[in-house]
């Protein structure tokens, strides 16, 4: 909401009816006097505008000139809201205590969530942190999110890390478990992927490829030595390898137009904490929503009030077609991001390439191929009997 629009609403304003016999006289009259009037209609034998309350009280003067009846059709904003409540004390008593009990309520943690947790039981951790006060409707001024952690720590060894912190009423409990390296078993290096070896890094154990050969998964690289000694094969084996993807895209696209069609609703807001008071929900299927918000209190802080309008338009899904340049970059995306998900961190690019094919009218795909250099070696354990008995 504007600044302008705002003021007006808080100052109140109304919906003026002017008929007679040249009610337009009226409204020259009102703009020639620096009137704020806007949102002007006509059917006919009457012109509708608005103005704001102060205004309209001087507007008789200028009525009586134009030999018009102006009357107030309909009535806005603060000035309004507040005599209807003069009328009735009751519901200003009963808004008051909802107030109340809402900034309560918002100030209190009623439920808890426990993240990252593995090993250890949620039942555990929510114990532990029950003993340092954090129960459901416990006050969160009275809590010290540092101390909480602290007692996790102390009491769950297991624990490397945990972090308190608070959305609305919800208090959320993030931990991170300590993790132990497994154990590996003696035994061969062998390839977990094809490619072609570009280089061989022998640690321990006896290299069986060497560069510029061709492998497959599952093919040993460096043999270990079984045995008494049971000394296991380490090493580190680069190859080039390729890895390859395939996505299709349409050549027609569905974008959400609106519809001119739309709702509103005024909410009030504290902290994560949102009520309609007036307005109605969204009754449409397709919408995009914008809050403007009108006014705040104790902005920037963790009690902020706001009284917002949020605006529900109502879209449709409009075919639109898709230039085929358009249509292979989305794909090449769509590649790219299925490929990346596959590569391991540690891989150097080597090439990129890509092939467009049309597969159907109005469907294009594309296939992706990236060369990389990583380090295929995987650690194959020998069997009990050949690990003990060199085989």
């Amino acid at each position: 909401m504007s600044l302008t629009k705002a003021t007006h609403w808080l100052k109140g304003y109304v919906l003026v009816e002017v008929s007679g016999k040249n009610p337009e006289r009226l409204v020259n009259l009102c703009l020639i006097s620096g009137f704020p009037v806007w949102g002007f209609s006509a059917d006919g034998r009457s012109v509708f505008f608005y103005t704001t309350l102060p205004k309209y009280r001087t507007i008789h003067k200028l009525a009586r000139k134009s030999r018009c009846i102006p009357r107030i059709r309909r009535r806005f904003g603060f000035p309004f809201i507040m005599s209807r409540v003069k009328r009735r004390p009751l519901f200003l008593l009963m808004a008051a205590f909802m107030f109340a009990g809402l900034i309560y309520m918002a100030g209190a943690t009623w439920a808890i969530q426990v993240k990252g947790n593995e090993t250890v039981s949620e039942t555990d951790i929510l114990r532990t942190a029950a003993a340092a006060g954090l129960i459901p409707g416990a006050r969160k001024s009275a809590l010290s999110p540092a101390a909480i952690e602290a007692a996790l720590l102390k009491e769950h060894p297991e624990l490397t890390w945990a972090y308190v912190h608070f959305q609305g009423t919800l208090a959320v409990i993030e931990v991170v478990e300590k993790t132990r390296p497994p154990t590996e078993l003696p035994g061969d290096v062998v390839a977990a992927r094809d490619g072609v070896v570009t280089s061989v890094l022998v640690l321990s154990g006896t290299p069986v490829v060497t560069p510029g050969q061709t492998v497959k998964a599952g093919d040993v690289l460096i043999a270990g030595q079984p045995g008494d000694a049971r000394t296991g094969a380490r090493g580190t084996v680069v190859a080039l390898t390729c890895y390859e993807v395939y996505r299709e895209t349409d050549l027609y696209d569905q974008v959400a137009v609106r519809t001119g069609r739309k709702a509103e609703a005024k909410i009030l807001r504290y902290a994560a904490t949102e009520i309609m008071f007036a307005g109605k929900h969204n009754e449409f299927e397709w919408y995009e929503v914008e809050d403007y918000p009108e006014f705040s209190l104790f902005k920037g802080t963790d009690k902020e009030l706001t009284v917002l309008t949020r605006v529900f338009y109502e879209t449709e899904w409009v075919p639109r077609k898709v230039t085929q340049e358009e249509a292979i970059e989305v794909a090449k995306q769509e590649a790219m991001e299925a490929i990346e998900r596959k590569l391991p961190s540690s891989v150097k690019l080597v090439d990129l390439s890509y092939e467009t094919l049309i597969v159907q009218e109005g469907v294009i795909g594309i296939r992706l191929v990236l060369s990389v250099e990583e380090d295929i070696g995987r650690i194959r354990p020998w069997p009990e009997s050949k690990d003990l008995n060199g085989g």
